[in-house]
């Protein structure tokens, strides 16, 4: 019995490594299916929104997290990468990336992208100014307000204010970063500002510093709108993502997700 163990424990590691030597030989000749089980990647455009997106923030920031969130349930490796807004837009609308988010509806993105029937998030949006050159506050609920009352807004090139001002021809000083316009309002080169209330406030701290909020104000809200993940037309696999996308957020895990949101009961059956 002694012998016969001896030589089964002196053989057993050869015998295992020869069963590894086959192993690896079969891995290495059939990479095929090494790949094969690799997830598909999807790559958004996005730009710089901190909190809600951000390239150094964890997770790339809270939106960016709850993308992820979705898109690695459905199986897909999630990619993003950072431009200018205008940009982001722009190269999604030809295809050159899948989709890019976070962006509210409106009847000119809706003839060039592609809306998916389930939100992402709710902006809240308002406008912010110094208290300085408003000692008494101001009084708006409406962007258009602003003509009346012959204020010069500051904006980020491709944002939702963007046609609104066109269609009630104001006359904005346009930037391309949302840096470069609290720059523009701390200098005095602008009256007002209009942005999400939670970015709005921690961009003060972010840009102007931790005490530059006792600086400024808020107007009411002026929209409250849903946020979107826009899809491209042109990308070839723009429609199938976007189906793919409200499919998901149908079934009992996208439901557990859009209630972490709080928006579930925000999914419209038709855009305006």
């Amino acid at each position: 019995m002694g012998k016969k163990r001896t030589g089964f424990v002196k053989f057993c590691p050869l015998l295992m490594l020869f069963v590894w030597g086959i192993s690896a030989v079969a891995q290495a000749q059939n990479p095929v299916e090494e790949i094969s089980q690799a997830r598909p990647e999807i790559l958004f455009a996005v730009g710089e929104w901190p909190p809600m997106i951000a390239e150094n923030a964890i997770g790339y920031g809270i939106l960016a997290r709850r993308v992820s969130a979705v898109f690695e349930a459905m199986g897909y490796q999630v990619r993003y990468e950072f431009l200018p807004w205008q940009r982001a837009y722009q190269n999604t609308q030809r295809g050159e990336y899948a989709a890019t988010f976070p962006w509210v509806w409106s009847d000119q993105r809706d003839k060039q992208v592609l809306f998916p029937r389930h939100p992402i998030a709710r902006t809240r949006q308002k406008g912010f100014y110094k208290k300085s050159r408003f000692p008494d506050g101001l009084q708006i609920d409406d962007v258009a307000d602003i003509k009346s009352l012959g204020l010069l807004p500051v904006g980020v090139a491709s944002y939702w204010y963007e046609g609104v001002f066109r269609n009630h021809h104001i006359q904005p000083e346009i930037v391309t970063t949302s840096d470069a316009a609290w720059r523009f309002l701390e200098a005095d080169r602008a009256d007002i500002y209009f942005e999400e209330e939670d970015v709005g406030w921690f961009d003060i701290a972010r840009i102007l510093g931790d005490y530059a909020s006792e600086r400024y104000a808020t107007t009411g809200p002026v929209l409250s709108e849903n946020m979107f993940v826009l899809f491209s037309r042109s990308h070839p696999e723009g429609v199938m993502l976007r189906d793919a996308f409200d499919a998901f957020m149908e079934t009992p895990k996208g439901r557990d997700l859009c209630k972490q949101w709080g928006m579930c009961e925000r999914a419209v059956k038709n855009h305006p």
